[in-house]
Parts: structure tokens; C-alpha cells; sequence
């Protein structure tokens, strides 16, 4: 347990959830934008699939300090087949 009044600071949520998607070999998450605010993450963007929709959400969920996460990423079928950026 934390101090009364403790609350993690969003930058570090958020590079927390970035450096967990960077590190899943099953979640590409090249075409995702992840934003925080007192807590509350907010994710946009493409996947390819339900299941790296989901991947995203869960890691995003499993950060200490998240409070909520509201998603709007969209599935774009035949997604992993186009090329990334650089």
C-alpha cells in the first residue's frame, strides 16, 4: 500500500505500457497511439486482429497506477502484410 494520496505519474504509465508492446513478440504495435490522463489510458490505432486488440488491452490494463482503459483501436484485416515505417 501507498501513501493516501499517491498517484503514479501518467509519463511513466504510459512509457510502461509502450515498452511492454515493444516487447510482446505476439503484438505488433507499430500503428498504435497510447495516450494517458489521471490514469486513464486511451488507446487508437490498427491491429490486424481480436487478438491483438485484446493483447493491447490486457497490457495496458496490467501497468500499475492504470485506473481505465478505453479503447478504440480498429481491426484492419491484412494488416501485418503491409510494410512499416520507418
Amino acid at each position: 500500500m501507498g501513501p493516501r494520496a499517491y498517484q503514479r505519474a501518467d509519463a511513466l504509465i504510459c512509457e510502461d505500457i509502450c515498452e511492454r508492446m515493444m516487447a510482446d513478440s505476439r503484438l505488433d504495435a507499430s500503428r498504435l497511439d497510447v495516450r494517458v490522463a489521471a490514469g486513464e489510458v486511451s488507446l487508437s490505432g490498427a491491429v490486424d486482429s481480436r487478438q491483438s486488440r485484446r493483447r493491447a488491452e490486457d497490457i495496458a490494463e496490467a501497468v500499475r497506477g492504470v485506473r481505465h482503459v478505453r479503447s478504440d483501436l480498429r481491426i484492419q484485416d491484412g494488416l501485418h502484410t503491409l510494410p512499416k515505417r520507418r
